[in-house]
């Protein structure tokens, strides 16, 4: 027969190791439902945010192939807003984004490979890794510049990195700037031309320069906020680059209008 005396210990050990079986038990239940709520939500933000892009997609890809985005577009870029179940809106907006510095050079042509890889060392020497403020870096979409965004100052360095000469790159960026002055913000068809003239480039860098800058531009972002007010952060924000260039390939039907399309995250 076990002593009262005896006894009593071997059940409190029982009661201790029972109840730290049950803790443990508890708390391995509590990782698995926080587990499976963070898979439910990033289940929920990938198809909600590839949802949106699909929704956008479908208007780039009903553009014709001759539109000129940005004159459709207002100065803010403020393209939409869609109504969503639940009550959220939808804001999207786009904007011309070929004036950034293209720094993945691995599918640029042949014949501007040089002129890029020139332009891009010149910015790094400039303005360090975070590019220049006004215009930024970019990994995706062509090397041409659009005359209509990109920066007086940005042109001026494009230009002399590929002529080796400042005062033909201050000459060129000037005659943009005059021209897109004079037109309301937005370069004329002729305003390379006209740049690569006043500028006096030699005939050695012309062809070059006239595929180097564009005014034509194809590359845009996207960003798309979620908002049930107007007022404070919304409740998410998504964004991405698009090219409306694909409208140009039969085979575009296949193939995303989006290069890149991300989680932004809100402030």
């Amino acid at each position: 027969m076990i002593r009262r005396g005896f006894a009593m210990p071997m059940v409190l050990a029982l009661v201790v190791i029972v109840g730290m079986m049950s803790a443990v038990m508890l708390e391995r239940q509590g990782a698995q439902r926080l587990i499976t709520q963070r898979q439910l939500a990033w289940y929920q933000e990938h198809h909600g945010r590839l949802g949106l892009q699909e929704a956008v997609e479908v208007w780039i890809k009903s553009l014709p192939s001759n539109v000129d985005l940005q004159e459709v577009l207002p100065a803010d870029g403020h393209f939409l807003d869609l109504k969503l179940r639940g009550g959220t809106t939808a804001v999207i907006t786009f904007g011309e984004q070929q004036h950034a510095v293209l720094t993945d050079l691995a599918a640029v042509d042949a014949t501007l490979l040089e002129a890029a890889a020139a332009i891009a060392a010149a910015v790094a020497q400039t303005y360090g890794q975070a590019g220049p403020p006004e215009d930024g870096l970019r990994t995706v979409g062509p090397a041409q510049f659009s005359t209509h965004t990109t920066s007086q100052e940005l042109i001026a360095l494009a230009i002399e990195a590929v002529t080796g000469d400042r005062d033909t790159g201050e000459a060129f960026a000037l005659s943009i700037a005059n021209d897109r002055e004079a037109n309301g913000g937005r370069s004329t068809a002729g305003a390379v031309g006209m740049a690569m003239a006043d500028a006096s480039v030699e005939a050695g860098h012309r062809a070059v320069i006239a595929r180097l800058f564009t005014v034509r531009p194809t590359l845009y972002y996207a960003t798309v906020e979620l908002r049930d007010s107007t007022i404070g952060p919304p409740q998410a924000r998504y964004g991405g680059y698009f090219s409306i260039a694909t409208n140009r390939d039969p085979s575009s039907a296949e193939r995303s209008a989006f290069l890149t399309w991300d989680n932004l995250g809100v402030e």
